[in-house]
């Protein structure tokens, strides 16, 4: 088929909807056209707990939990053919940890375990574990360091902890005041700058490893609590959760560092929290039909209309 070229995408992965209920749903939105589009669902049983992150082109979804049991299990979206496949388990069974991508390599990090994840050779790597266990951490890559920034364990104390791969040691950062306590805060880089995004409030505070300082951007339009953080085209995304009102919201909003201003720039497909995001590219489907002349996507297209219920799904949509 003729090519319509790569565009950066955010995808979304699984969460609950407005009644609780479990989404095994993989859906991704254009920021360029607006739209959004199905992916292939996820195969399994996500649970509660998992961590998702972005290699490359491709996605991982470690780790989580029926309530019950802990799941060793990693899976990988291979964007390339639309397709979800297992890869080898983690060494540890885990929920509630983070995960990150530094140098190519895929870190998972939990209060009391780190390991790492090569995909040329589809193995686990135990490292040292983090010097002071934390709760509901979450972690970026920045400036070839692993950062970590959550509460120690059973305590209400935020701490920043630093990885550094040649070494294989954490140390704790001296960084001054972090921002208040979080139950579940997300952490993105972006332009070398750590980002730090807590799910009660509207604030974002701004972490500058180099400076060694933190500063503040303005607020977001609302709160997102239980929402999900990424980073697509030089800028945050932010989206779902609940809002100040204790709706769920479905609100898709970006901020631009270029104007230090926060803007609502889409609707999720439903509103949705506890789900995950990150942003890739991808190619998609030329949109032509036999006769060769280019066509408006349809309702029979595999785009989605936030205000219309979801069409039956197709395996081969996007293929």
């Amino acid at each position: 088929r003729p090519s319509t070229g790569l565009a950066e995408i955010l995808v979304l992965v699984g969460g609950c909807d407005q009644d609780c209920d479990e989404l095994v749903t993989v859906d991704c939105y254009n920021p360029q056209t607006g739209q959004w589009r199905y992916l292939a669902e996820f195969p399994d049983h996500l649970g509660g707990g998992y961590s998702i992150v972005a290699l490359g082109n491709d996605i991982y979804v470690t780790g989580g939990s029926d309530g019950s049991r802990l799941y060793d299990c990693v899976w990988r979206y291979n964007s390339s053919v639309n397709e979800w496949a297992e890869v080898a388990p983690m060494l540890k069974a885990r929920e509630y940890h983070s995960s990150s991508v530094l140098d190519g390599l895929l870190y998972v990090v939990a209060a009391d375990s780190t390991e790492r994840y090569d995909h040329t050779t589809d193995s686990w790597e135990a490292l040292q574990p983090m010097t002071y266990p934390m709760d509901n951490c979450s972690t970026t890559a920045c400036r070839g360091r692993l950062y970590a920034i959550g509460s120690l364990a059973g305590k209400e104390t935020m701490v920043m902890q630093c990885y550094d791969p040649d070494t294989d040691l954490w140390s704790l950062v001296d960084c001054g005041q972090l921002p208040p306590w979080s139950f579940a805060p997300k952490t993105v880089t972006l332009n070398g700058l750590m980002y730090f995004v807590r799910d009660d409030s509207a604030e974002v505070d701004v972490y500058n490893p180099t400076k060694n300082e933190w500063d503040k951007i303005p607020s977001m339009n609302q709160v997102h609590v239980g929402g999900s953080l990424a980073v697509l085209g030089g800028k945050l995304y932010v989206s779902g959760g609940y809002d100040n009102t204790f709706e769920l919201s479905d609100v898709v909003e970006a901020y631009d560092p270029e104007t230090r201003a926060w803007s609502v720039v889409g609707r999720l497909p439903e509103p949705t929290f506890w789900h995950g995001s990150v942003s890739i590219f991808r190619q998609f489907m030329p949109q032509t039909f036999s006769g060769g002349r280019g066509f408006e996507l349809d309702s029979g297209s595999n785009d989605m209309d936030p205000g219309r219920p979801r069409p039956p799904r197709d395996p081969d949509e996007l293929h």
